[in-house]
């Protein structure tokens, strides 16, 4: 993993800096990597491009922490605060986050886009990286959480089951975003039906 001092992190948190990561983001969002332009990103936060380079010495480093500042969003913890579900049984909050899975979002949607471009940028692939481990240490704590309270299956691996959901979410986000004919994509009911059998198939056999 990277060091904390690293130039892509956060320089802080006052406002500029929340400002340009807003924006970065925005871009990001909405040109992806190779098309965004730094000096756009200054525009976007009605400041000069030496505003950003004062935090971030390269194009790459100003848009990792963009990544960095998308991904916090997307993190099942931030999801599952957004979603007001914190404190519910494990088995509920899975499912709350599964069945999120066919809306529309944008943050969601660069997670594909950046796959693409950490081929050839490893600031971008590392960012990426770190990313798919924080949200597999999360998926896998409430896995955790099911099994000590009795609602998982705890022959189950939990490796397993994190692995399983985040491949899911991935190929829907993947499929979704590349535009299929509706009548390959199943309707809410439909899905959250789906999720909801799966879900009650990793309880103890006893249950």
């Amino acid at each position: 993993m990277l060091g904390a001092d690293t130039p892509r992190r956060r320089s802080g948190t006052d406002r500029t800096t929340e400002r340009l990561l807003q924006a970065a983001a925005r871009e990001f969002v909405e040109h992806g990597f190779d098309a965004a332009r730094v000096s756009a990103i200054a525009r976007r936060a009605g400041l000069t491009s030496g505003a950003v380079y004062a935090r971030w010495p390269t194009k790459s480093d100003v848009m990792a922490a963009a990544l960095d500042y998308i991904f916090q969003t997307i993190l099942p913890a931030s999801r599952i605060k957004e979603s007001g579900v914190d404190g519910m049984r494990p088995p509920d909050v899975m499912e709350t986050l599964g069945t999120r899975l066919l809306e529309a979002d944008e943050s969601r949607d660069v997670l594909v886009q950046v796959f693409g471009s950490a081929r050839n940028n490893e600031k971008i692939r590392e960012c990426l990286l770190e990313f798919l481990n924080q949200d597999l240490q999360q998926i896998a704590a409430i896995v955790e959480e099911g099994k000590q309270a009795g609602f998982v299956d705890p022959e189950l691996s939990t490796a397993a089951m994190a692995l399983m959901c985040r491949a899911t979410a991935l190929g829907v986000q993947l499929l979704v975003s590349a535009g299929l004919d509706d009548r390959h994509l199943p309707t809410h009911d439909e899905w959250n039906r789906l999720i909801s059998t799966l879900i009650g198939a990793t309880a103890p056999s006893d249950s």
